[in-house]
């Protein structure tokens, strides 16, 4: 499972591979205690990760959003210097990170324990790093390969990570009941607030 060769090929098939070997490798009941975190938060679902996965944090923000759980993403680097007042007790925190040590991040998850916020969910590829052992919840996203020639590229574990966020909150609006009524209600622009396109 590799794109070392560079064709589009190659990546896209590595991409698919690993989203399988996410799906097939997940553990169960970690993804069970992050399910249960989230329903039981009563604030703001906060996500938050560093460079790219600070993009994935906005999407994956943006589809709990979509489907009426409420939620925002957070720069952890502009949070440390004066967005801090965001945050509350009630709120839970999921931070994004591959290796689980990036500086910026766990600096962020600190400060956020000196202002007595401790909910929070790593969502990593490294168990047993700084940040999987230092949240109060983590779920392992397993992964072999990112899908670039040089293995190093943030590609296949956006792909997984994204994958896995997004799955959690499709349960959790089904759970939740959320209607297709009221999800139109929540999209009034666009064809989706229009309603369903009659062919005749």
């Amino acid at each position: 499972m590799s794109a070392r060769n560079g064709s589009w090929r190659e990546s896209l098939r590595c991409q698919i591979e690993n989203l399988q070997h996410t799906a097939d490798n997940l553990d169960g009941s970690e993804v069970d205690r992050a399910v249960e975190m989230v329903r039981r938060c009563t604030g703001l679902l906060i996500f938050s990760g560093v460079g790219q996965n600070l993009v994935l944090a906005d999407k994956v923000a943006s589809t709990f959003s979509s489907l009426s759980l409420r939620a925002v993403s957070a720069d952890p680097v502009a949070a440390l210097h004066g967005g801090m007042g965001l945050f509350r007790p009630e709120d839970l925190l999921i931070l994004i990170s591959k290796s689980g040590e990036s500086p910026e991040l766990l600096r962020f998850l600190d400060a956020c324990r000196q202002v007595g916020h401790s909910n929070t969910l790593a969502i990593h590829s490294a168990p047993g790093s700084t940040l999987a052992t230092s949240c109060r919840g983590g779920v392992h996203v397993p992964m072999v390969s990112e899908a670039d020639h040089l293995d190093l590229a943030p590609t296949a574990s956006s792909i997984c990570f994204l994958g896995l966020l997004q799955s959690l909150a499709a349960e959790l609006a089904s759970a939740a009941g959320l209607s297709e009524a009221a999800f139109r209600r929540t999209h009034p622009g666009g064809t989706i607030g229009l309603g369903p396109v009659r062919v005749r």
